[in-house]
């Protein structure tokens, strides 16, 4: 009586499984423990592209020796068959995408197997589209970046040339110039390494890049009458780290800090620190510009985003990739007429 109502169970459970993929209308093949097609619908005919003369008249080895899907079905039910469990695989060749799911079904002491389809094709070509789309994204906002990093030294070699066109006296600003076209150089290098993810970082001391800063800040800060402390840990701990990208990054953030704040502020003070916190330094720069209010800082590191009237928008979130590639985090935190905290965390060798 019990093996009555089990096998009643069973049946009612196949009915409505048959009756569910009939009313949804979803590519099926139904085949025996030998592989011999018992039924399909024309979705699943459509997909495969094997015809129903074919299906009705062969078993899956069959069809396999013309048609590489029921190649991949034969492959992909042996272990279906071996374990008697469902199994899922996709199936691709060239444009075409199937999501295919094997259904083993027990009914009077018998295994069958329904093949159910998926088609993935236009959610394929989709994702490869907008991966093409982020590429795109990508490229646009390194030529942005490069245009944004070089603006600098061409201001300044286009500064001297006139200065030496006025006094005759090429001689005298030689050298800056040329300095200056060298610092162009090693910032295309570096963008062109950074596109290509290779980084060539070193194992350095964080502490001593930070120091050999401090004089060209000194200068930068003193030019613009804002009073600058540097406070740092001086250790022997080493992160592994692009010395370049990393001034970059320091640089850019001392720009952005000197251009917060307002030209008639009576004191302006950035303070710039680091410290060892567990297998991480943190290195903090903190400014008492006029700060930045919540929807501004919401909208800050998306790219090209800018509030400044010739800003190009991918200074920050050129910084917060060239952190995060290097393992390390990227945060600002701001408040409107109070200032702006930028932290930066890189790992290191311990």
């Amino acid at each position: 009586m019990l093996h009555k109502e089990i096998n009643g169970k069973h049946e009612y459970h196949n009915q409505t499984m048959f009756t569910l993929i009939e009313e949804l209308n979803l590519p099926y093949l139904k085949v025996d423990q030998a592989l011999n097609v018992l039924s399909w619908n024309e979705m699943f005919s459509y997909l495969t592209d094997i015809k129903a003369d074919e299906l009705q008249h062969s078993s899956i080895s069959e069809l396999a020796i013309t048609h590489s899907i029921a190649e991949f079905f034969q492959d992909q039910m042996a272990l279906s068959t071996k374990y008697v469990q469902i199994t899922k695989s996709v199936y691709e060749n060239g444009g075409n995408v199937l999501n295919v799911t094997f259904i083993p079904e027990v009914e009077d002491n018998h295994v069958y197997y329904f093949i159910m389809l998926e088609d993935l094709s236009l959610q394929t070509k989709y994702e490869e589209l907008l991966t093409f789309q982020h590429q795109m994204q990508a490229v646009s906002h390194i030529a942005a970046g490069v245009a944004h990093e070089l603006r600098n030294p061409l201001s300044v070699i286009k500064g001297f040339l006139q200065l030496s066109h006025l006094t005759c006296d090429f001689q005298k600003y030689y050298n800056t110039i040329i300095s200056e076209l060298n610092r162009m150089n090693i910032i295309i290098e570096d963008f062109l390494s950074f596109s290509r993810k290779k980084t060539n970082r070193k194992w350095q001391s964080p502490s001593n890049l930070i120091e050999s800063l401090v004089e060209l800040m000194k200068a930068e800060c003193l030019l613009h009458s804002v009073e600058l402390q540097v406070d740092f840990d001086k250790s022997f701990s080493i992160c592994h780290i692009n010395e370049s990208m990393f001034k970059q990054v320091m640089l850019n953030l001392l720009r952005n800090a000197i251009e917060a704040f307002d030209e008639g502020a009576s004191y302006k003070y950035l303070k710039v620190s680091s410290k060892e916190i567990g297998e991480y330094v943190h290195i903090e720069l903190i400014d008492n510009g006029k700060g930045m209010p919540k929807d501004v800082l919401e909208q800050l590191g998306k790219p090209f985003f800018t509030t400044k009237e010739k800003g190009t928008g991918v200074g920050i979130p050129l910084c917060k990739k060239i952190v995060e590639d290097h393992g390390g985090k990227f945060q600002i935190l701001s408040e409107r007429d109070v200032g702006t905290k930028v932290i930066l965390t890189f790992p290191l060798l311990v």
